[in-house]
């Protein structure tokens, strides 16, 4: 038996051929493949070469498959397992029969290698994967984390946002893109579903099969589970808290603070009808509590307690405010699940199936780092609700057509909640640190409805050689998205002691221009249709061809409102340029080809590959704030050095000066959404002792990808004195500005500048005795000129780090580079008495760190951002213009601190005289081992297994053997600021800062200790 690759990402399918001993093909023998659980029965005949194909089948079995023809001994193979997504290959040589018709049986083998439609690379994690591997937070993330070229939720190097998510063939991404899991629910720190109730995980990077499409990263997919003639069912609980987890592995060896951290559910399924009608039940919840890290006074921060509690005593004496708790804080997340399922078996020809699955979840936001306080009242709960269906029908109409038709529909409903009174957020730049307190910016006026319908349905023709498909997948989106950016104030300062004088450096706030709709939202309607025809070719036995051709349409039928000041503003500077533009309208053709070629007649070796074409979304939150953003609907505030501060929220709009502007969001007349051409070649060979080696390499050239521009920013005027000597722009406000009636015009445009490419190499072997293992090196680069980490079109330029121009950045280093990367897997079963079993297994996981950017601290060349002025690293003292700090160390001190900064910092030290790159500084190397041990208790009762399983899931081994092993590191939001920029000289001379105390990055405290989690389970089947 062979498999062979993608029919589907919620089905599989089996092939083959029937010969008799002489080699000759049987045209008319009857093949029947039965789903042992369920009795499913799948009936075809040969055609006139032989063949057979039979589509649209139940992931999992195992199946019988046998075969019959008059004057020919039946043949039958038994275990067959088919992968969600491949196709199973069944052979048959039978013998003829003069006598009584006799039976052969044949056990079929698994190869998840060497298969002859096998073209991408792909990785499928299968239930016994699931049930065995280590895994804390029973995610997604802690199972296609064994892609070799996925690093946490980036695949392949691309923008998580770019990834394509579903669950039994229905959208779960996050569409709007702003979690950083990428799926609904995700910013509430929940799972999109639970992992009891999932059966198979599939990842795709380079699939050929052009049904799988709407993502320039990768693919994830997932089936879900079903009932069976068998009643079978589970009850778990999983738990841990400051007692399962390690020492504190800098300063003092101290426990973790108090914590939990629970999960428990229950699974069942069954026939309600035997071999007709099968019901799945799944419940599961979560409860987390715990303690928010890097208190100020603490061991981890470098920020002292008593200047926390005189800022916190100030603010209350003076404005009446409390700031909230500075130590320790508590901060939950919690969820609920439920998950039903019904399998309906109409005939032997059509299957039905309807899902359901609701998720409830919340999330307190709030976090710290060593520099970096939020004060109680800055945090924010997210909420999170979805209910998500999926119909699915699958049908075949003789023995040659096949069809799969699958309706879905999610309703998700986010919101935010700020804590304590409504206030202005404050942000103050202090050399000790800096200080955060107010009502978090982004969450005062925060909310998100979006509902979701789509329809797919593919139509397969099996013809001789060939297999037609046709087929189209269409998503029909709905949002309203409120969302304002610093309606109740965003206010800096440059120090606590300018915020105690009331000295602001600048103000920003947004209100609505409307006086009978305070709290304005983006509503509007959008599509993607699909449509695509394929051809899967077997050439000859040796080769087999896929060629296939997609066509996406993106379609937005509401428009933002129409600003014709704007038009006219800006008409000179960009002719014909509208606010009430959205993309869409353009087909977006998708070319693929794969193949697969096996040069020996054994197939001990195959090459693989392919060339293609591939179409994602653009998040629909980079498009919402064209709706929102238009010039007619909110005004802006946006001003340095005001005279005051003001704490009445009513009273934003009329802080600073007189003068009121407006955000304006466009999108270019041609806009297209991101495409990509991708090229996959690979080499899988068999060595000695059945174990099999992959080489593999990917190419991905981008064509479309996002990049932004504000049209609003004038040209520099001169540059810096001295070495560092890039370009300045004005000083003043109303300098930079090409028209002073707007605070910034943001254009959202294409490039095609970037690539990405990988290389892998991977051993793997399947041992008969329990023990699984393998192991893969991967080494990857990306490149881009705008990663697109934030939701916001203002904050993807403004943070987007450059050294001149920030419209026009350089093609730099992704955040999510990769570099290197090796993951492994092993695992063993003992069986023993009859009644036990005793299991283990690790997963490991090696990987460069990952990339952050070193920065000046606020405005240095005066575009009106902070934040994103790449930093020179100076060679000699001469070439930086430190300054004393008030009350702390002189210029001498600053930078004997700082040159020994850099000298101990390899890449700093590597380009002295030179910029920082974007994302060219990285982290120190991870390693992580993570360990599973399963222990099984059962007895048998009839017909029926009880089994009585403790597992304990220990991640980061390492730190449990040594404190120092197994550290992880972060830095804030992937940028260290660690030179300040102190104002200029009056001859333009600027004047820094340095902190002797700054780090290069912060170790992670959780994630650097070995944390364990117990869980208990009780299963009947």
């Amino acid at each position: 038996m062979q498999l062979t690759w993608a029919q589907g990402s919620t089905t599989a399918a089996i092939s083959g051929v029937v010969k008799d001993r002489s080699g000759l093909e049987l045209p008319g023998a009857t093949v029947i493949a039965v789903h042992q659980p369920t009795n499913t029965q799948y009936v075809t005949v040969t055609n006139t070469e032989g063949r057979f194909t039979i589509q649209n089948m139940r992931v999992g079995g195992p199946y019988t498959v046998r075969t019959s023809f008059v004057g020919y001994q039946e043949q039958r193979v038994e275990n067959v397992v088919l992968n969600l997504g491949q196709t199973a290959r069944v052979d048959f040589n039978v013998s003829e029969s003069n006598q009584q018709l006799g039976e052969v049986q044949v056990v079929g083998q698994r190869d998840d290698v060497f298969n002859k439609d096998r073209t991408g690379a792909a990785t499928n994690v299968s239930r016994e994967q699931i049930e065995n591997l280590p895994t804390l937070s029973r995610s997604l993330q802690d199972f296609t984390r064994l892609t070799p070229q996925a690093s946490g939720n980036s695949i392949g190097g691309s923008n998580n946002r770019y990834n394509n998510i579903t669950i039994d063939g229905a959208v779960n991404n996050d569409v709007f893109g702003l979690s950083g899991s990428g799926t609904p629910g995700g910013s509430a720190g929940t799972q999109p579903i639970s992992l009891d109730a999932i059966q198979e995980i599939q990842v795709v990077v380079a699939p050929y099969d052009v049904k799988m499409g709407n993502f320039t990263g990768g693919g994830i997919n997932a089936v879900t589970r079903s009932g069976s003639n068998n009643f079978t069912g589970s009850a778990y609980a999983f738990g841990r808290n400051e007692k399962t987890i390690g020492k504190a592995v800098e300063g003092p060896r101290e426990r973790a603070d108090e914590f939990t951290n629970y999960q428990y559910g229950a699974r069942v399924g069954g026939p309600i009808l035997r071999d007709k009608l099968f019901f799945f039940l799944n419940v599961d919840a979560t409860r987390i509590s715990e303690p928010v890290r890097f208190a100020p006074g603490s061991a981890e921060s470098q920020i002292p307690a008593e200047t926390a509690q005189g800022l916190a005593d100030f603010v209350r004496t003076t404005y009446g405010y409390d700031v909230g708790s500075f130590g320790a804080i508590d901060r939950r997340t919690e969820s609920n699940k439920v998950f039903a399922r019904l399998d309906w078996n109409i005939n032997n020809n059509h299957q039905f199936t309807i899902r359901h699955n609701f998720v409830d979840a919340f999330d307190d936001n709030i976090s710290r780092s060593r520099d970096f306080v939020r004060f109680g009242n800055n945090a924010y709960q997210f909420n999170s609700t979805t209910n998500s269906s999926v119909a699915e029908l699958n049908s075949r109409f003789g023995n040659n057509l096949a069809n799969n038709l699958i309706l879905g529909y999610s309703r998700i409903r986010e919101d935010r909640e700020t804590a304590g009174a409504l206030f202005p957020q404050v942000t103050i730049y202090d050399a000790v640190g800096t200080f955060e307190f107010g009502s978090q910016r982004s969450s005062a006026a925060n909310e998100l409805d979006q509902d979701i319908f789509e329809f797919t349905d593919n139509l397969t023709y099996h013809l001789g050689n060939h297999n037609f498909t046709v087929g189209t997948h269409n998503e029909f989106f709905k949002f309203r998205n409120l969302f304002i950016n610093n309606y109740n104030g965003r206010w800096d300062f440059n120090s606590i002691s300018d915020f105690e004088a009331g000295r602001v450096s600048r103000v920003r706030a947004t209100y609505s221009l409307d006086s009978n709709n305070p709290l304005p939202a983006a509503e509007f309607n959008a599509m993607q249709l699909g449509f695509y025809v394929q051809d899967e070719y077997t050439a000859s036995e040796k080769l087999t061809l896929t060629l296939g051709l997609r066509a996406d349409l993106p379609v937005f039928p509401d428009t933002p409102a129409r600003n014709e000041k704007f038009e006219n503003d800006f008409q000179a500077l960009y002719p014909g340029l509208r606010t009430d533009r959205t993309p869409g309208g353009t087909i977006l053709w998708a070319p693929r080809f794969g193949f697969n070629y096996t040069p020996t007649e054994d197939r001990s070796i195959q090459v693989r590959g392919g060339t293609g074409i591939f179409t994602g979304r653009v998040p629909f939150v980079w498009l919402s704030n064209q709706f929102t953003n238009t010039g007619t609907i909110l005004g802006t505030v946006d001003q340095r050095n005001p005279s005051a501060f003001v704490t009445s929220i009513d009273e934003q709009r009329n802080a600073g000066t007189a003068v009121r502007t407006v955000e304006v969001n466009v999108v270019s007349e041609d806009f297209k959404l991101p495409q990509v051409w991708r090229n996959n070649l690979a080499v899988d060979y068999t060595l000695p002792g059945e174990i099999v080696a992959t080489v593999e390499g990917i190419y991905t050239k981008t064509l479309n990808d996002v990049v932004y521009s504000n049209l609003n920013l004038t040209e520099p005027v001169g540059t810096l004195p001295g070495a560092d000597n890039r370009e300045v722009y004005a000083s003043s406000t109303s300098g930079r500005r090409v028209n002073g009636d707007y605070t910034s015009v943001i254009l959202l445009d294409n490039t095609n500048q970037g690539y990405r490419y990988s290389v892998t190499g991977q051993l793997r072997k399947n041992f008969t005795n329990g023990l699984n293992s393998s192991v893969a090196y991967t080494y990857g680069k990306a490149k881009d000129v705008n990663s697109g980490t934030s939701s916001t079109a203002l904050s993807n330029w403004e943070y987007n780090q450059v050294v001149n121009n920030p419209n026009d950045p350089a093609l730099e280093y992704s955040r999510f580079d990769v570099r290197h990367r090796i993951v492994g897997t092993t695992g063993y079963t003992f069986r023993y008495a009859n009644n036990f079993a005793t299991s283990f297994s690790l997963f490991y996981e090696g990987q460069s760190g990952l990339p952050f950017t070193y920065l000046y601290a606020q405005d240095l060349n005066n575009d009106g951002n902070f934040g994103n002025d790449l930093l020179y690293i100076p060679r000699t003292r001469d070439e930086i213009n430190l300054v004393p700090v008030e009350g702390g160390p002189d210029q001498d001190e600053q930078w004997a601190a700082l040159d020994a900064f850099i000298a101990g910092d390899e890449y700093l030290n590597s380009r002295r005289g030179q910029y920082a790159e974007r994302n060219g500084a990285r982290l120190p190397w991870t390693h992580q081992i993570d360990l599973r041990l399963l222990q099984d208790f059962y007895v048998n009762t009839g017909e029926k297994r009880h089994t009585f399983q403790v597992t304990f899931d220990v991640f980061n081994v390492g730190n449990l053997i040594n404190k120092d092993w197994g550290r992880q590191y972060f830095v804030s939001n992937s940028a260290n600021e660690i030179i300040r920029f102190a104002g200029r000289e009056a001859n333009g001379t600027p004047r820094f800062t340095y902190n002797p105390n700054s780090r290069a990055y912060n170790v992670s405290q959780f994630a650097s200790r070995w944390q364990g989690q117990l869980g208990l389970r009780y299963i009947f089947n």
